[in-house]
């Protein structure tokens, strides 16, 4: 099992955002450059919906490299949109 954690950042400004430490879902997280604000459950409900459009991103653009090389494997998948998150991850795929 990995360690590995991540940031979240405000959306529009890619900077860390702040607030309390203790876990509590009612807690208000913040931006410190635009002020954009949200519960920590509302912020993590965005963060987590973020980061499944990147791994469905990661996933086609796999396959369609895939069924490039390939004569037998044709894809046809129509690209997934791109969407406007409030808060955001740095995650890699």
């Amino acid at each position: 099992m990995s360690a590995d954690t991540q940031n979240i950042l405000c959306g529009a400004c890619r900077v860390p955002i702040k607030g309390p430490a203790d876990g509590k879902a009612e807690n208000v997280f913040t931006c410190p450059e635009c002020g954009r604000s949200d519960t920590r459950e509302n912020v993590l409900k965005e963060v987590k919906a973020f980061v499944t459009e990147m791994a469905e991103r990661h996933l086609q653009e796999s396959m369609r490299k895939a069924a490039r090389s390939s004569k037998m494997l044709q894809f046809k998948g129509k690209p997934i949109p791109k969407k406007s998150y409030r808060f955001i991850t740095d995650h890699k795929f």
